[in-house]
């Protein structure tokens, strides 16, 4: 859903700066009897939706003559741009796909640059999508053999497509996209994603309009309250922000754009890519591991592939993330990785794809790859490590302790969630408005160093401990107010003093029973939680120390909880309350870190 850095600029320079009714009517077009030759472009082709609606397509040739394979993007960031979507700098895509025999189809969506119609995010992109590919099907100059790919919303539009089974589609390769923007990209287990919600809705709202936005001081805007009146201040009004902030329950407004009541019926191949530091990272694990199990065909549920690297969103070329050196074998050439899959899939090439495994994670600390069969791994041994105190856990200067001894009687650790001075977003799952929320594997010690951050650290390890799935925190704890969040941190203490983050975990409480119908907590009762943190491969070395930190807040990349019974958006200065916050981890009321740890050896290590 996201969009690229490169993706961003070019937005922003964009803002500066009677028809039949069926797609099957246009089967015959003048532009399916042209004969393709060698670096052939035909701009702006107008494609007939079923509603009556054109949109717009720039469609590449390869040399020779059809019919051909044919490889199709669907965008919201401006097909012209596009081209550069295989994410290698000065190689573009159409030229790199038409060179090896394929069509290549880049289409602005609906209401945005070139295409008619009405911009709504993400609710006409199924049928649209399925009225493309039943359109290109017919054309002469295509084989009828279609495959789709796209990173971030163009990913997401491949899978919201597949519901309706074109039989011209033989596979599709999203990239870093959703299952459910309720649960990764516009909220996480019921907290905003503030910063990227002001800015995308806002910018891609504009483009719609053909407007130029006006300087915004984003930071600022982020601290505005109530959160709905925000938007006054933005000069350009997108009805889809004002819907995502509106709807901060899992209602229809995120079913009717959710695929997760779909899977059953997507039966096709499908390369699921991501980083282990994407913001829709845990998402392509849902897309993933649903199809695997729901899609209705064997030779679907076969073909469901996963890589996972050390990457932020759509960038599989990097090396080193944030000061964080992966090693050179890190990379990967997205270029040639869509290639040989849709060679396979596409044209049938016998080109060894079938003997590899389905799955395929990068392990850092160890930086190498690991070939898998199956998600989370049958090795996997769930581990607990015990938070423990005397009483004062806050900072890294204190005395949080992991153990793998349960606690006997011991003291409950406190700290004071202020809205008014929020935990600042620093490191973790991101992709977009890094300037407000960096993310990454960013070291802690600066975050670890305030009161308000609670901090548990395991003894120095005597041998290399690996972990591969998902870990979890069951927390026990109280409060005094009616809601409050909690942000979880998993990260690698090494023996120089830094403290690389490597995942983490979020919860807004009154969700902490269902996303649909929320339930406020009784003041100085004590609940455990359990917050499940998002999946990843790690090696902690020996000597280096597992650390988890614990706070309830993460701003500006998420919303402030004001710790009041106000739905969200609605809250203003005089809602806000200080929440003070107890931690227990005692012989009757212990929180715990689950790690999924993997014995040595039990995995295909290259």
């Amino acid at each position: 859903m996201r969009w690229q850095s490169s993706h961003a600029k070019a937005i922003l320079v964009v803002l500066v700066c009677g028809l039949l009714t069926s797609a099957e009517k246009f089967a015959n077009s003048n532009l399916g009897n042209e004969e393709a030759s060698s670096g052939r472009v035909e701009k702006n082709v107008q494609v007939p939706m079923s509603d009556g609606v054109t949109l717009a397509a720039d469609i590449y040739f390869p040399a020779g003559k059809g019919p051909f394979p044919v490889l199709l993007v669907r965008t919201p960031y401006d097909k012209t741009t596009e081209t550069g979507v295989g994410n290698r700098p000065n190689v573009s895509s159409a030229d790199f796909f038409t060179n090896h025999g394929y069509v290549v189809v880049l289409m602005d969506s609906r209401g945005l640059y070139a295409s008619h119609g009405a911009w709504r995010p993400y609710v006409d992109e199924a049928k649209d999508g399925y009225d493309t590919q039943q359109w290109i099907g017919h054309q002469s100059w295509c084989n009828g053999k279609i495959g789709m790919w796209g990173i971030s919303y163009p990913g997401y539009q491949a899978l919201a497509a597949a519901r309706y089974r074109s039989p011209y589609v033989k596979a599709i390769m999203p990239i870093g996209s959703q299952s459910d923007n309720f649960g990764s990209v516009w909220y996480t287990n019921g907290i905003l994603h503030l910063a990227f919600a002001l800015q995308w809705a806002t910018m891609q709202e504009a483009v719609h309009e053909k407007k130029t936005l006006a300087s915004v001081d984003w930071m600022k805007l982020t601290t505005h309250l109530p959160i709905k009146s925000s938007l006054a201040e933005l000069g350009v009004s997108s009805p889809f922000l004002a819907d995502v902030i509106a709807h901060s329950t899992y209602d229809d407004f995120w079913k009717q754009m959710s695929l997760h009541d779909h899977y059953k019926d997507m039966d096709v191949p499908s390369f699921f890519v991501t980083g282990w530091f994407d913001d829709l990272m845990h998402e392509t694990f849902t897309n993933f591991t649903n199809l695997r199990k729901l899609s209705p065909s064997e030779h679907s549920r076969h073909w469901q592939k996963l890589l996972v690297g050390p990457w932020a969103h759509g960038d599989t070329h990097i090396t080193n993330l944030e000061g964080v050196d992966f090693g050179s074998q890190s990379s990967v050439d997205l270029h040639a990785l869509e290639l040989r899959w849709f060679d396979y899939q596409v044209k049938g090439d016998a080109n060894g794809l079938d003997k590899e495994a389905p799955i395929r994670v990068f392990v850092m600390g160890a930086n190498q790859w690991r070939d898998l069969t199956e998600w989370p791994p049958a090795t996997e041994r769930p581990t607990s490590f015990y938070l423990h105190s005397d009483g004062f856990a806050n900072t890294r200067f204190g005395g949080g302790r992991l153990s793998p001894n349960a606690p006997k009687d011991e003291p409950a650790d406190h700290y004071s969630y202020d809205p008014r001075n929020p935990v600042p977003s620093f490191g973790g799952h991101g992709c977009c408005a890094g300037e407000m929320a960096p993310f990454g594997p960013r070291d802690q010690r600066t975050i670890q160093g305030m009161l308000p951050v609670l901090v548990y650290s395991s003894e120095p390890l005597t041998n290399d401990l690996e972990i591969i799935g998902t870990s979890e925190l069951k927390l026990s704890f109280s409060t005094d107010v009616p809601d409050t969040d909690f942000f979880i941190a998993l990260s690698d203490s090494l023996p120089d003093g830094r403290s690389n983050l490597i995942t983490e975990g979020f919860l807004r409480a009154r969700f902490r029973d269902s996303l649909e119908k929320p339930t406020l907590l009784i003041p100085h009762h004590v609940y455990q939680l359990t917050i499940p943190l998002w999946e990843t491969a790690y090696l902690f070395q020996a000597k280096h120390r597992i650390q988890l930190q614990i706070t309830s807040s993460n701003f500006p990349r998420f919303d402030r909880n004001l710790n009041s019974d106000k739905p969200l958006g609605e809250g203003g200065e005089a809602d806000v309350r200080i929440a003070h916050q107890n931690i227990y981890h005692s012989k009757l009321e212990s929180s715990v870190l689950i790690l999924p740890v993997v014995p040595p050896d039990s995995t295909n290590a290259q």
